[in-house]
């Protein structure tokens, strides 16, 4: 339908209806200069009250568009249309002397002087603004404008940046950051410092690299368990985002579940049961994730928003480990470590909830993965940074936990001449099937002696390593011990210390 010519007055347009309900479930009152709007995402309140130098038919307008898109499409893209809008009418709008009944050519000329070319996608979307109305009978733009905006060239928002240059700071997190996090992670949970749910929480970003609002729309009943031969067996149906015309719930990608992270999930689930039963929920309907507030979608009741998720696992991981960890990291890791052994397009495709092939053309550009030539000088240097020695160094066996066992001593056999000698005591009480020794380095139970051979256990792990990356062998293999490596260096380090302190006193 072609655009109105002369005043966008509201006579020609019904009268707006007094609710309306979004895609998302959310009913409001469009009637109001505000409508409060969000449900599982943040929360945002549109305030149309702000276009004061706009006519009211103009208004009126813009907001029969806007019931449309939150009607068919979700509320992210509604709420992207009225920022746009509402950008463009503070820059160039907001300052005209008398009301404004239709946007003009000279409007949009003006607005254009204002952008550069990494804001020039601004004008493309006011365009789908624009363009949107006049085709659904809305129009509030002169035909010069749709005329202009229909034959410009408008560069498009740049994306990808960050994994095309494997930013550290915004792009996917190294091998030795992963490591880093992982060993925090499990660390702060042992210690108290963080508690289940936000332990799981975190565990699910690196296992899956979903999206906030993936993790908010999960209720309990996801976790699909059953029984085999070999015990129990997991699933977890993930709820897909951002599928045009579907709601939360309506569509789901089943993925296989670790028995670690299930049996976590599972622990998540039981340790909901009084707060289900304060709440009033049923078993299995209820969230995953509960959260404090009811909400406003009746079949989401008591569901994390993905705004709260997205909080607590950037303040989770920054706070444990050192790292930026916002939830867009670990989904950019996953599909860029997917990449990098050699999975297809459409693999990473799968994995990343896309539905096609087009998003995920930026990780086969980003530039080659830096393989770190780690030796012993490197090793020292990088020892303080990485932190990854997390036990505590003792002088003599006697001031170790279970320094009476002898059963607790680690050793490393492969030394020559190291069949007595012990790096260490271990002071965890239970089983560990762990590698010894060379996950005890990055053990909180382990207690290095001051006077192991610890020396000659990074020289060794460093030389196997060098032999690996000599003969060829993936990175993937040999960077393994890396974190070994630099928790044995912090080890020297702390006893070279720790010895002349000993020295200073006598």
């Amino acid at each position: 339908m072609r655009p109105i010519d002369g005043a966008a007055s509201s006579g020609d347009l019904p009268p707006l209806p007094d609710s309306v309900t979004t895609r998302d479930g959310i009913v409001f009152d469009p009637r109001r200069d505000q409508w409060p709007l969000g449900g599982l995402s943040r929360k945002h309140i549109l305030k149309f009250d702000e276009f004061d130098r706009l006519s009211i038919g103009v208004v009126q307008r813009l907001k029969w568009l806007l019931i449309v898109q939150f009607k068919e499409k979700s509320f992210a893209h509604g709420d992207n249309l009225f920022s746009n809008f509402l950008w463009f009418y503070r820059s160039a709008l907001s300052m005209l002397n008398s009301s404004c009944e239709r946007i003009e050519l000279s409007h949009i000329l003006s607005y254009k002087t204002l952008l550069n070319d990494s804001t020039e996608w601004k004008l493309g979307v006011l365009r789908i603004v624009l363009t949107d109305m006049s085709r659904l009978g809305f129009g509030i733009a002169s035909d010069e404008v749709l005329e202009y905006l229909d034959s410009a060239t408008i560069r498009g928002n740049i994306k990808g940046t960050s994994i095309r240059t494997r930013d550290s700071r915004k792009g996917a997190f190294s091998d030795a950051e992963l490591l880093t996090i992982q060993s925090a992670l499990n660390d702060a949970y042992a210690s108290g410092e963080i508690d289940l749910n936000n332990f799981a929480l975190a565990w699910l970003f690196l296992a899956y690299g979903c999206r906030p609002i993936q993790i908010a729309a999960m209720k309990e009943k996801d976790l699909l368990v059953s029984e085999n031969s070999e015990g129990k067996a997991y699933a977890l149906r993930i709820p897909r985002a951002k599928q045009k015309g579907s709601g939360h719930r309506d569509v789901f990608n089943a993925r296989y579940c670790s028995k670690q992270i299930g049996a976590l999930l599972e622990r998540v689930i039981a340790n909901n049961a009084l707060q289900r039963e304060m709440l009033q929920l049923k078993q299995g309907e209820a969230p995953l994730f509960i959260g404090r507030k009811k909400g406003e979608l009746s079949e989401l009741a008591h569901h994390r928003t993905s705004q709260s998720i997205g909080h607590t696992i950037n303040n989770t991981i920054e706070r444990i480990s050192g790292l930026k960890g916002n939830s867009k990291r670990f989904r950019i890791t996953l599909g860029q470590r997917a990449v990098d052994d050699g999975k297809d397009k459409w693999t990473v495709a799968e994995l990343l909830d896309h539905s096609d092939t087009q998003n995920v053309e930026v990780y086969f550009e980003a530039s080659p993965a830096m393989v770190l030539r780690l030796d012993r000088h490197l090793a020292m240097e990088l020892a303080p940074i990485a932190q990854a020695f997390s036990g505590v160094v003792v002088e003599t066996e006697e001031e170790a936990r279970r320094g009476g066992d002898r059963t607790s001593r680690i050793y490393d056999r492969t030394l020559v001449d190291n069949i007595t000698d012990p790096l260490g005591t271990c002071g965890q009480m239970s089983f560990c099937g762990l590698a010894a020794p060379y996950a005890c380095y990055t053990c909180r139970h382990f207690q290095p002696w001051i006077d192991g051979p610890h020396e000659e256990f990074m020289a060794a792990m460093i030389a196997d390593r060098k032999r690996l990356e000599d003969d060829g062998i993936s990175p993937k293999i040999f960077t393994i011990r890396d974190r070994a490596i630099l928790a044995a260096a912090e080890v020297i380090q702390l006893c070279s210390a720790e010895r002349e302190a000993r020295q200073a006193v006598t």
